[in-house]
């Protein structure tokens, strides 16, 4: 007997969102975390559009929209000061924006808010994880209470370690946190306005010279600067009020600004060797650690989040445990294209030899206006798409090229329409007979029958995070189903093909 089916260590943005998708799914959940509340400074800056569609999934989407700030995009600044642009939003097949502005501590609001109607999630505040036992059925976990107190054992069956890069899970588990950290330190300004700033109405990467910087609009009454310094400088006059205010004040223009913090953060990027070890479990920092540049950390482990909860779902319903190794099979691979993606951007904006800043200007001056800088303004973040993994066919093995493996689209609110779980979309009435027989809910894709006929498919079959499990003509529809129910929970296999 155990005294929940999951328990969650730590209790972070990443760590919320998996507690309401449990929630949503009726999974007993314990969550423990050493703080007494939440961390009050925001951390995270932004979110993209994938992220809203997990929102989504929550239904708590436009309720997170109404504390942010879509942004029209995002440009490098050359070291002569010419702007050029490098990533370009516009609401595409997601339905969603794909650069969003965030305050993190508003957003966890809105989440540990919406965990108070989830009846079988359990919030244990002030409660420090300190040892871990695994068995074969079960994980025996040790907490106290934060500022001291008597031991209590909590039984779960899995354990999730969602406590950030310092996981006191990944070390009871001694597994190693591979990769390095950046030489270069930076400091870190978020501050008031009164207004949105006319010099930097979208995020800024500023390649100067004498010292990098990061500009980047928050939610709203927000902003962010960052300046890069060099080896060996002392941070501390430039945690100054006087020292902060006098590199604000050339990018003001009128604006009324407060100053709400000043820090110095060092950024890394690093990948737990394991994400699963028997009954154990990482997600979010714990599990990956990626650079700034890209605006990926808090998006990479909400990715986590997705993928995991439905698996977890399905494994405590009697699927293969196996089942929980595809997880770090399909996000390893994509975390790994996000951190390359955050360090190639940081490469060029970090530049200081006069060479690198003069190669550098030259490509984003040749690009600026052309054809490639289209391309690459909308196509800089990696694909949502799996090579491996959890389906019922090997996807293709170029990203752009694959339909099984896919994140489906859903130009207007199709998740709307599916239901929670597995579904299927279908433009064939023969194809919508054989779903349904198999137990399936079919939906009409609407305008998102384009997806299918750009890949000569009358139907997929759409897991639970809205991934392609399969898809194709009507002889591909039995062995697609035979694929879902060898993965899936054995009570489907009562169900007639």
């Amino acid at each position: 007997m155990t005294d929940c089916d999951v328990l969650i260590c730590g209790f972070g943005p990443v760590a919320q969102l998996l507690a309401l998708m449990l929630g949503d799914r009726g999974i007993s959940t314990i969550v423990v975390e050493r703080a007494d509340e939440p961390y009050p400074l925001p951390r995270a800056a932004v979110i993209d559009d994938e992220v809203l569609r997990i929102f989504q999934g929550v239904g708590l989407d436009a309720e997170v929209l109404s504390e942010a700030q879509v942004q029209p995009g995002a440009s490098i600044v050359t070291a002569d000061g010419q702007a050029v642009e490098v990533f370009r939003s516009r609401v595409g097949l997601l339905g969603h924006p794909p650069l969003v502005s965030i305050n993190q501590p508003s957003m966890e609001r809105t989440l540990i808010a919406a965990l108070e109607d989830r009846a079988t999630v359990d919030v244990r505040w002030g409660t420090t994880l300190e040892v871990v036992d695994r068995h074969a059925d079960r994980v025996e976990a040790y907490v106290r209470p934060t500022g001291g107190g008597r031991t209590e054992r909590v039984s779960a069956r899995w354990l999730v370690g969602c406590d950030g890069g310092t996981s006191a899970v990944r070390a009871r588990m001694e597994i190693p946190f591979e990769g390095r950290t950046a030489p270069q330190r930076w400091i870190v300004v978020d501050v008031l306005v009164d207004r949105p700033l006319r010099k930097v109405p979208h995020p800024h990467f500023v390649g100067s010279r004498e010292r990098p910087s990061v500009m980047v609009p928050m939610s709203p009454g927000r902003h962010r600067w960052e300046w890069m310094l060099h080896p060996g400088e002392d941070p501390a006059p430039f945690l100054t009020f006087a020292s902060v205010r006098e590199r604000i004040v050339p990018w003001l223009d009128g604006e009324e600004i407060e100053i709400e913090r000043a820090v110095v953060y060092t950024f890394h990027t690093r990948t737990a060797a394991q994400w699963r070890r028997g009954r154990v479990l990482l997600a979010g920092d714990a599990a990956h650690l990626t650079p700034p540049f890209a605006g990926q950390g808090f998006s990479s482990g909400a990715r986590d989040a997705a993928n995991l909860a439905w698996k977890l779902e399905e494994v405590l319903h009697g699927a293969p445990d196996a089942l929980l190794d595809t997880y770090e099979q399909e996000r390893r691979p994509h975390v790994a294209a996000m951190q390359r993606t955050a360090n190639t951007m940081g490469a060029f904006v970090q530049a200081t030899h006069p060479r690198t800043i003069k190669a550098r200007d030259l490509l984003l001056r040749s690009m600026d206006g052309t054809r490639i800088q289209d391309l690459v303004a909308t196509n800089v973040k990696p694909l949502p798409a799996y090579g491996d993994g959890a389906f019922a066919s090997r996807p293709a093995r170029l990203p752009w090229r694959r339909s099984v493996g896919a994140l489906f689209p859903q130009t207007g609110r199709l998740d709307d329409e599916l239901p929670r779980g597995w579904a299927a979309v279908a433009t064939d009435d023969v194809a919508r007979e054989l779903l349904e027989d198999a137990g399936l809910t079919v939906v009409d894709p609407g305008a998102d029958a384009a997806w299918l006929t750009r890949h000569d498919a009358s139907w997929a079959l759409l897991r639970p995070d809205r991934f392609v499990f399969g898809c194709g003509g009507i002889d591909d529809i039995a062995p697609a189903v035979r694929a879902w129910r060898r993965i899936t929970a054995p009570a489907r296999e009562a169900v007639v093909a």
